[in-house]
């Protein structure tokens, strides 16, 4: 507006109206580049008006004539050369946002799926060291006890001994196989466990002093390996637990397959309250049973029995589509 009344009143000293155009393109540049697009078009409709009246009234010539007009298309030539810098600077500032919101999103999101698989391996590890811990802790015991007297029984000890060592660093070189990066050596990999293998974890656990019952009601299924390795862990890991704490020499797994559910039961007879003599835990193993379920679209219930012991039970979806997808999104999440 100072611009414009500067210019007004240059004209009505007389003096020519194009030495006052340029200053006008600048103004009408300027507002249209830093203000909306309405108070640009706003302050240039009020600055040819006020040209328009000031050349009618202090300079000769028609008012509708070729410099006027000419004059009229510049000062809107500038509006509009503004109005567009002003998008096009408000554009490349949104695609920047737009692009650092998109960053944030990537950090975030990797960082989600490392921590999720951060707690898969140490939900494996923790699986595969408890387990197979406590049956050498177990079976060593046992051969501080017999092993001068009965050397038989010693050896047969140490071979379980060996046994279970040997297993547990086979899978512990498949879990660190999963940490190999791009181009380092290919660590050869077992397959992962499922219940086709529960006939030598129930061997396992009986070398160690552990009697295991399993019992298979209904028919058996085809069973999604995700499912089918979760209830090997879940199995391994409540066994581990009577081994550790429970203070019996016994234990039941039942096997249940409905249509579409696969029902875990493990449970023992002995007294849940009773003291953790063989070490703390943190209680890893419990949560680790709860994940594992969780993960394939199951539930569990674990706690103490109303007739005394206690009893861990999962129920894991044998639906191939559901287990799948889980499994699927799981694996992208790794990647």
């Amino acid at each position: 507006m100072t611009v414009s009344g500067l210019s007004v009143a240059y004209q009505a000293c007389g003096g020519p109206f194009f030495p006052a155009l340029p200053p006008l393109m600048v103004a009408l540049y300027t507002v249209a580049l830093h203000s909306g697009r309405r108070q640009a078009w706003t302050a240039a409709a009020l600055t040819v008006t006020a040209m328009a009246l000031a050349a009618a009234f202090f300079q000769p010539g028609p008012l509708l004539g070729p410099q006027r007009v000419g004059a009229v298309a510049w000062m809107g030539l500038a509006t509009v050369v503004g109005d567009s810098v002003r998008n096009r600077r408000a554009y490349v500032r949104a695609l920047e946002e737009r692009a650092e919101r998109a960053e944030r999103t990537r950090e975030e999101e990797a960082a989600r799926r490392v921590a999720g698989e951060r707690m898969r391996i140490a939900r494996e590890l923790h699986d595969v060291v408890a387990h197979e811990l406590t049956l050498i802790n177990a079976q060593a015991g046992i051969g501080v006890h017999v092993g001068r007297n009965d050397p038989v029984q010693m050896a047969e000890l140490l071979e379980a001994i060996r046994d279970g060592s040997k297993g547990a660093l086979g899978e512990l070189r498949s879990i660190v196989g999963l940490l190999s990066q791009p181009g380092d050596a290919v660590a050869p990999r077992e397959p992962s466990p499922g219940l086709v293998r529960l006939e030598d974890l129930v061997i396992s656990f009986d070398r160690a002093g552990l009697r295991v019952d399993v019992d298979r009601d209904g028919p058996e299924r085809a069973t999604p390996s995700a499912v089918d390795v979760a209830a090997y862990r879940i199995v391994q890991e409540a066994l581990t637990n009577v081994r550790k704490h429970a203070g019996v020499d016994a234990a039941g797994v039942r096997l249940r397959y409905s249509h579409d559910v696969l029902h875990v039961t493990v449970e023992n007879d002995g007294d849940p309250l009773r003291p953790q003599s063989e070490g703390d835990s943190t209680g890893r193993g419990l949560i680790s049973m709860r994940e594992r379920a969780a993960a394939v679209g199951g539930s569990t219930v674990i706690g103490p029995r109303p007739g005394g012991g206690f009893v861990v039970e999962a129920w894991l979806p044998l639906s191939s589509a559901q287990s799948t997808e889980r499994e699927r999104v799981r694996n992208e999440g790794a990647r």
